[in-house]
């Protein structure tokens, strides 16, 4: 038997000494496929002052009908913190959740593309320093900062969908009144149907 390419260049398929069809096959990462032949893989952060209750550094909406944005990292940090309780303590600590909707205030933030030069933009809104909020987001993490200045990565591995019209919130609790909190989000955009959006 004889495989052919089938599209008339007429070279054949090799098969090895234990009579196996020779094949090859290489694996990158959801993120660099979609990068490469797509160019919809993006970053957006945001930050907000500390300020003793609730603050919003990020707030995420996805604004398309027919793309999933899939986050794949959440990165952040509390920098020079001062006037309330030292690190690690219960009354500081940073959640992440979906449904709250914005309704004023903050600061216009714009995703990064990170493919260079791409100028494919994202499919979502986003704001930075504390934007106010309609809603209690329902929250899916909390982390409790150990030290000023650490910086705390998630791998979330595509496991966290933002379906159209739904949206991602960081937001600090904690009893300072002076320092930052900084949130950074990688994600990807694909359509409902498939990864070319």
């Amino acid at each position: 038997m004889i495989i052919e390419s089938g599209i008339g260049n007429g070279k054949m398929a090799a098969v090895d000494d234990d009579n196996r069809l020779l094949a090859a096959a290489f694996n990158i990462p959801f993120q660099h496929l979609i990068a490469k032949d797509y160019a919809k893989t993006f970053q957006v952060w945001g930050e907000a002052d500390l300020a003793s209750g609730t603050v919003t550094p990020l707030h995420i909406k996805n604004t398309s009908q027919n793309s999933v944005q899939v986050i794949t990292y959440i990165r952040w940090q509390v920098i020079d913190e001062a006037n309330g309780t030292a690190l690690p303590s219960a009354a500081n600590y940073m959640e992440f959740g979906y449904g709250a909707a914005y309704a004023s205030g903050g600061t216009v933030v714009t995703p990064i593309n990170m493919t260079s030069s791409s100028s494919v933009i994202s499919s979502v809104s986003a704001f930075q320093s504390n934007p106010t909020l309609s809603g209690t987001p329902t929250v899916f993490d909390r982390h409790y900062p150990k030290s000023e200045g650490d910086m705390y990565s998630y791998n979330k591995e595509g496991a966290a969908l933002l379906i159209p019209g739904s949206t991602f919130t960081a937001q600090f609790t904690g009893d300072h009144t002076a320092g930052k909190v900084y949130c950074r989000v990688s994600f990807v955009e694909v359509g409902l149907d498939g990864y070319s959006g």
